[in-house]
């Protein structure tokens, strides 16, 4: 029986490439879908009309911490809607940062069940190396050979520390999670280093990485309360800090005339609050436009056009800065 494999070994293309040109999704050149087209065909390669996806289509893997995280579920969304439109089918894999999660995820990368894979988590214990496998990851480093796909981080941390400083904060303080495998760890050093070098007081609480969501956020918050009443300015990730929102408005503190507090992230939810909140918000669709573009190059053979590959943050001023 003909696969999609055979084809795109007698048309000397990726299995990649032929998935798009038979489903019409995605950029294929036009000799270049003619020439699988006619490699199907002339095979008895069975598949649908090009306005559906092929009846073969091969299956992504997204492996991401925490689902119910806004930002995660936020990405989940972008990514799985850019690879259906590229024919692709996906297979969600939560909580991530699971040793036994990630060992099956790429054991079924191994076995062909997944044909590539995009991970939003930490590296699995003990992995040496993408070897041949597709595999692309954002924000974490797994290696040299794996490419890394992450917003500015280093942009929103000097925008961050500008509009602080436009608004005249003078004693900011700042909470970060992360590890030396992420790059998201910039944003703080960036922020501390800018505010600093303007003569602000800068205190940054580091909490465990692999500990979020909303009553872990909330409960840092709380613990932390009696140093951030103190101070000017507040960034923290989207749900702790209109946690610190809402609790500036229980504790009677004016917002934004005591204390300034921006977002990271800017996920849907700062929208729903009152003032709504000053975010530095990454660009989730053009994040996974990007992770699918590195996949698409690895599953075609080739070597990714860029091992690193940074994507510019927005400001959104808005009630509380």
């Amino acid at each position: 029986m003909t696969t999609m494999r055979d084809v795109a070994r007698k048309a000397g293309v990726g299995v990649g490439t032929v998935s798009r040109a038979l489903s019409d999704t995605g950029y294929t050149a036009k000799a270049t879908r003619e020439k699988i087209i006619a490699a199907a065909d002339e095979m008895g390669y069975e598949y649908e009309s090009p306005a559906r996806p092929p009846v073969k289509a091969l299956t992504i893997g997204i492996m991401l911490p925490l689902l119910k995280h806004p930002f995660f579920s936020k990405m989940t969304d972008c990514i799985e809607t850019e690879l259906h439109e590229r024919g692709y089918r996906c297979l969600i894999y939560d909580n991530c940062n699971n040793d036994i999660h990630q060992s099956e995820a790429l054991d079924m990368l191994d076995e062909g069940i997944l044909s590539g894979l995009i991970a939003l988590g930490d590296p699995p214990c003990g992995f040496s190396g993408r070897g041949k496998r597709a595999i692309v990851t954002m924000d974490r480093r797994w290696g040299e050979d794996v490419p890394l796909v992450h917003s500015d981080h280093a942009m929103g941390g000097r925008l961050a520390a500008e509009a602080f400083l436009e608004s005249g904060c003078r004693r900011v303080i700042q909470f970060m999670g992360g590890n030396l495998s992420t790059s998201l760890t910039t944003r703080h050093s960036v922020l501390e280093r800018v505010l600093r070098d303007n003569g602000c007081q800068v205190t940054s609480v580091q909490t465990p990485w692999n500990f979020m969501g909303y009553s872990y956020d909330r409960s840092v918050v709380r613990d932390y309360w009696n140093v951030i009443r103190d101070m000017d300015g507040c960034m923290t990730n989207d749900i702790a800090a209109l946690s610190c929102l809402s609790i500036a408005s229980e504790m009677g503190l004016k917002v934004p005339e005591q204390l300034r507090i921006i977002g990271y992230d800017g996920t849907e939810i700062t929208r729903l609050c009152h003032p709504a909140l000053s975010v530095v918000e990454q660009d989730c669709p053009a994040l996974a436009r990007v992770c699918a573009d590195r996949l698409a190059e690895l599953m075609d053979g080739g070597k990714p056009s860029e091992m690193e590959t940074v994507v510019p943050v927005i400001w959104k001023k808005r009630g509380t800065t």
